[in-house]
């Protein structure tokens, strides 16, 4: 049995779709949203082939500081513990080399045993875990769509006063499509350039935004000053941009947080994110 990697290529569509719909359960399946983005990023879309047939994936993206965020790695249930995560990440540290990625990053749920195994095989450990809760239009506090306050999106210089401090607090990562960006002065000028900063100048910011399918979700990363404004604020841009819902991730434990934003309408989600680094 012979286990190569390649870049994707347009004709993989199909048998990728199956891949992920095999081993995903629920409704959380989103290759098809995101090939188009994926073009437009640095780092491969990697394919795993077991005797020249696709058996699974894996994407490398390289976010604003330059670090690598692994994403999408998929493998088909037939073909799992074949050793085709193995090949994958192979790869990833491969292009990590080649890209000069300072540092590499990926998400599993805190109770999947096999996803962090195979990243702590591959050198990376384990760093902060954090908790998301849900807010939809049928759960939302109506009495934010009244307030809204008059934020306006933030420079990068902005929002580097503005957001840096904020690192601690954040246990050192901000979350977009549960992509966790490492809090720091590039993500900060890249995130304002992404359009996803805003604050009224008075010491109050929000950063809310969506890295890819921007129709399903508006995602809070973090909250700065008068929180029950920012959320007033990411309340209304939700409803005009027609999104379904708004997601946030914050610290595992921050009880001020659940409480405040369970208050306004949120729902936690079942299961915490645990994030896997190395770093050089």
């Amino acid at each position: 049995m012979a286990i190569t990697t390649r870049a994707f290529r347009p004709e993989d569509r199909k048998v990728c779709l199956e891949i992920e719909q095999a081993a995903i359960k629920g409704n959380n399946h989103y290759m098809d949203d995101v090939l188009a983005y994926y073009n437009t990023t640095r780092g491969e879309f990697t394919v795993a082939e077991i005797d020249g047939r696709v058996a699974g994936m894996g994407k490398l993206t390289c976010l604003f500081d330059g670090s690598a965020w692994l994403e999408l790695l998929r493998v088909h249930p037939d073909d799992q513990r074949q050793g085709c995560g193995m090949a994958i990440y192979k790869r990833y540290l491969e292009q990590i080399e080649a890209l000069g990625c300072p540092a590499a990053r990926m998400y599993t749920g805190a109770k999947n045993v096999p996803s962090a195994a195979l990243a702590e095989k591959n050198g990376l450990t384990r760093g902060p875990s954090f908790h998301g809760m849900t807010l939809t239009m049928q759960t939302a506090d109506a009495s934010l769509f009244w307030e809204p306050p008059m934020y306006h999106r933030l420079t990068c210089d902005e929002a580097v006063a503005e957001l840096l401090p904020l690192k601690e607090s954040c246990n050192g990562f901000w979350d977009i499509n549960q992509t966790f960006y490492e809090i720091n002065e590039e993500t900060c000028r890249g995130f304002a350039a992404a359009g996803w900063v805003y604050g009224d100048g008075k010491g109050n910011a929000l950063i809310a935004g969506s890295r890819f399918q921007p129709e399903k979700a508006l995602y809070i990363a973090a909250m700065k000053g008068d929180k029950r404004r920012a959320l007033s604020f990411a309340l209304n841009l939700m409803v005009l941009s027609g999104q379904e819902k708004i997601v946030a991730y914050f610290p595992t434990g921050d009880q001020e947080q659940i409480d405040f934003l369970a208050k306004h309408g949120f729902e936690e989600n079942p299961s915490d994110l645990v994030v896997y680094q190395w770093k050089k």
